[in-house]
């Protein structure tokens, strides 16, 4: 099992299946030795747990980085046979978009709390 975190990808496809998303998405690295960069296809990914909480505000097109994702392709049991599985399976825990306005759920963004004003009791002291 390989795990992911802080990868950027394109959402083209989501469709709820209850309890999970299945996505379909595309990702691309650029080839050190060409210059070129090299686009990758993947689909029937699940959104489990957090990331099937935000997975229905998805929309085509959405860029969002991978934070926290499995690769497996790890053998199963079958009738006593050990059978290794066809395609490789993704499985995303969590993400975040890349626009930073659409992590929080008022759409707004988090602003840090301001300090209080306190009126100084000396101010109006003549001395």
């Amino acid at each position: 099992m390989l795990y992911l975190n802080d990868n950027y990808v394109t959402v083209w496809k989501a469709e709820s299946k209850g309890k999970y998303y299945e996505i379909q998405m595309s990702s691309s690295r650029k080839d050190k030795k060409s210059g070129e960069y090299v686009n990758s296809g993947w689909s029937f990914v699940r959104f489990v747990t957090q990331a099937a909480e935000k997975a229905a505000k998805l929309e085509r097109g959405d860029r969002i980085i991978l934070k926290g994702a499995a690769f497996s392709r790890e053998p199963y049991m079958k009738d006593n046979e050990k059978l290794w599985p066809k395609n490789p399976q993704l499985v995303v825990f969590n993400f975040e978009w890349v626009d930073e306005d659409r992590n929080t759920d008022s759409g707004e963004t988090e602003k840090e709390d301001e300090a209080p004003v306190v009126e100084d009791e000396m101010d109006g002291l003549p001395f």
